[in-house]
């Protein structure tokens, strides 16, 4: 299928590509070859409560010609089943990184690892390796904490372009990831996948439900548990809103926020 056959289902008011793991992986390995600059951004319930906070992150998931957004949680497989759409695939952050690796190893695709705490992209840059022989990882970069200022941002696109990379894995709270990526991915030219904490997951930071939770569609569960301060107003709120914007929005993409909040 190609990728103007593909088509975007639109679930909450968001476009979500109709893709699996392995669609989705091809896709990243043609813009590479292609030195194709475009967005991979997973969207889950919480992305309803990111697009009402500011109009940027509402512009870079809006965008299906630079932004392929693609069904990360459960919670949009479900609603766009409600909807209609029937199965419409879903790509898991976590999955889909080693699923790219694998093919970029097979296929000599370099690939730059950026995020994380202090020494998180070094330990996953070695642990990718040791999963996937033959992955080139042409560079790392941890970013420094907060906003990042104009000399920054500078150093980190030269730090990327100069490495030869082909991919771009970024390891970022959203939407800060989403919204810097889509800012540079002129200066950048390749695909640049925003896997937030599969960074974590893939050095063993983070441990993932085991794969009887992944497969009912519980993760969140687990996350909940592990992380309970965290997590538990991040899914009360964001499961909320999510829900009301399947009902109120149905198959209708929705209109962007008015300005930023």
């Amino acid at each position: 299928m190609s990728r103007t056959e593909l088509g975007r289902e639109h679930v909450a008011g968001i476009p979500i590509a109709r893709a699996g793991l392995d669609q989705a992986n091809e896709f990243i390995l043609t813009d590479a070859a292609a030195g194709l600059g475009r967005l991979y951004a997973f969207i889950n319930a919480h992305s309803s409560k990111l697009r009402r906070e500011g109009t940027a992150y509402a512009r870079v998931i809006a965008d299906q010609a630079r932004t392929m957004g693609l069904a990360d949680g459960a919670s949009v497989t479900h609603a766009a089943k409600l909807l209609g759409y029937g199965d419409i695939g879903r790509c898991p952050g976590p999955d889909l990184m080693e699923a790219v690796c694998a093919r970029a190893a097979a296929d000599g695709t370099p690939i730059f690892l950026l995020g994380g705490a202090e020494g998180v992209v070094d330990v996953l840059a070695d642990a990718l390796r040791s999963r996937h022989g033959g992955l080139f990882v042409a560079g790392t970069a941890t970013p420094a904490f907060g906003e990042w200022s104009d000399e920054e941002n500078r150093r980190l696109v030269e730090a990327v372009t100069a490495s030869g990379a082909r991919i771009l894995f970024m390891g970022v709270s959203a939407p800060k990831q989403e919204i810097w990526a889509y800012e540079h991915l002129d200066d950048l030219g390749m695909p640049i996948v925003c896997v937030g904490a599969a960074f974590d997951f893939g050095t063993g930071r983070k441990s993932r439900a085991p794969e009887w939770m992944r497969k009912a569609g519980l993760e969140w569960v687990h996350r909940l548990l592990s992380e309970p301060g965290r997590m538990w107003k991040r899914y009360l709120v964001g499961n909320t809103l999510f829900m009301w914007d399947v009902l109120r929005y149905g198959r209708k993409p929705a209109p962007l926020p008015r300005s930023d909040t």
